[in-house]
């Protein structure tokens, strides 16, 4: 098998070679949808990257050509040419013009384009779409297309998603959609779309996804499909009303509450599963209590505190993501929180009065990936640590599968190799302020992480003169990194 790869990865390698080689294939009429898609995969990305990729290539039903500066209006002329063309995705290709768009004009076959962030793609351009009678999915955000533009899209009668994102979108464009009765998804993010323009929304009975961010829509109809919506960055005075919208993610980050309380009263937050009302004016979290299924909580920057951190554990079974940072919780409010969050594997505590107590209440959360605990009062440590595999999943050295807190003081078995009880990170960063030094005792309380042979992988250090503090013989890595004012250096064991 692995000679197998290696003479694959020569063919690879020899067939985009230069542009010769490259050549002969177009000569002989081959093409990349013939070969296996691990292989094929592998040689487009290689063509894109050396820029040899030629449109005559490809003969295929998904053509994915984002951010690449090569793509004009030759290769429009080829793509034209495909008979089974179903997904083209040219986002973020600067050299597409309106012009370009004519080769595609009356393809059948393609039900899925974007052209996101296709600066010279206008008006015009969207009359060449026009003739793409099986289009289902359509995104022009960030265009020239302007107002006039999007009400000739009301032809499209199949579309299922639409993102406008950042077009001059107003309500008289969006009230003349209304006709696409299938459509599922629209950004309208920055828009120039109101209250009035809103109003409509509820004439797209299937709608299930809703950007309206950095828009000045205040309220909401009733859309009684509708799952996933995002205001941020918008005034919110009320939104869904009716309580029966089968919401399961809610995006407000930015956003400013008229009515605070009003606003989570009367929709239905019973089904959410992911909130983010990070950078909000929000102090009052008693709307928490409704969501037992929430798995993704961003409270980052708001009002939060240490007497509101019981709202957050009495619905944190389910949580598997919890991002504190920039709030008022301690380690007094995480000792709250402890015991409450079995599943939770990603949190962020970084710019938190958080000092060395709070320590032993993460060791509480048996699920635990991911802790940023930057910029915090931790004595003598500022710590980005990551486990690539999650707490409990490498083999216990031990029985217990914890610290043993005595054998593991350094003070007490100086110049003795200790033998861990469990296993240990198997990366650890450290951003160690020169004057100070880590509180290994800490470490002692971390539950159950990855090792492999015993041994912690991998430690990182910003200044060479800490070099000492990383060589306790429990921790026992493989390398050590140091980050000092010179190069970098690399210490193997």
């Amino acid at each position: 098998m692995k000679r197998e790869s290696e003479l694959v990865g020569l063919c690879i390698e020899a067939a985009c070679e230069s542009r010769e080689s490259v050549e002969k294939w177009r000569m002989q009429r081959r093409s990349l949808d013939r070969l296996p898609s691990p292989v094929a995969d592998a040689l487009l990305r290689r063509l894109i990257a050396r820029r040899l990729l030629y449109p005559s290539l490809l003969d295929a039903e998904e053509v994915d050509v984002r951010d690449n500066g090569s793509v004009d209006a030759e290769w429009m002329a080829y793509l034209g040419a495909f008979r089974h063309l179903r997904y083209l995705n040219l986002a973020d290709c600067h050299r597409i013009t309106t012009s370009a768009l004519w080769p595609i004009t009356g393809m059948n076959t393609l039900q899925e384009l974007d052209l996101s962030r296709c600066f010279k793609v206008n008006d015009a351009g969207i009359s060449h779409l026009l003739s793409i009678p099986n289009l289902v999915k359509l995104r022009i955000s960030e265009t020239g297309v302007t107002a006039k533009g999007v009400k000739l899209l009301a032809s499209l009668e199949n579309l299922s998603l639409l993102d406008l994102g950042g077009l001059p979108v107003d309500d008289v464009s969006l009230i003349s959609l209304q006709v696409l009765k299938r459509l599922q998804h629209i950004d309208l993010w920055g828009s120039k779309i109101s209250n009035k323009g809103a109003a409509v929304l509820n004439k797209f009975l299937k709608l299930s996804y809703l950007n309206l961010a950095w828009t000045s829509v205040t309220k909401l109809p009733t859309l009684s499909s509708l799952e996933c919506l995002d205001m941020s960055n918008c005034t919110i005075d009320s939104i869904l009303e009716d309580d029966k919208s089968p919401l399961a993610k809610l995006i407000f980050s930015g956003a400013t509450f008229l009515n605070e309380s009003g606003v989570f009263s009367y929709a239905n937050t019973n089904l959410v599963s992911f909130l983010d009302v990070a950078h909000t004016d929000l102090h009052k979290f008693f709307f928490l209590s409704k969501m037992k299924l929430i798995e993704h909580l961003s409270l980052s920057s708001c009002m939060m505190g240490d007497d509101s951190v019981e709202m957050v554990a009495c619905v944190g079974a389910n949580l598997k993501s919890l991002n504190l940072s920039g709030t008022r919780v301690s380690s007094a409010g995480l000792g709250i929180l402890a015991g409450h969050v079995p599943n939770l594997e990603i949190l962020s505590l970084s710019q938190t009065p958080l000092d060395d107590t709070g320590i032993s209440f993460i060791s509480m959360m048996p699920s635990l990936k991911d802790v940023d605990l930057s910029n915090t009062y931790i004595k003598g440590w500022n710590i980005y640590w990551t486990v690539n595999v999650g707490f409990g999943s490498g083999k216990a050295l031990g029985k217990n599968g914890y610290w043993d807190k005595t054998s593991l003081d350094p003070f007490e078995d100086e110049g003795h190799r200790v033998q861990p009880k469990t296993v240990c990170p198997s990366t650890i960063q450290l951003f160690h302020e020169a004057s100070q030094w880590c509180n290994w005792n800490s470490f002692s309380l971390f539950p159950r992480f990855l090792v492999v042979d015993g041994k912690c992988r991998e430690m990182y250090a910003c200044e060479g003169d800490e070099a000492r503090m990383l060589f306790w013989p429990f921790l026992r890595p493989e390398r050590v990194y140091l980050k000092g004012r010179g190069a970098p250096l690399c210490y193997r064991f």
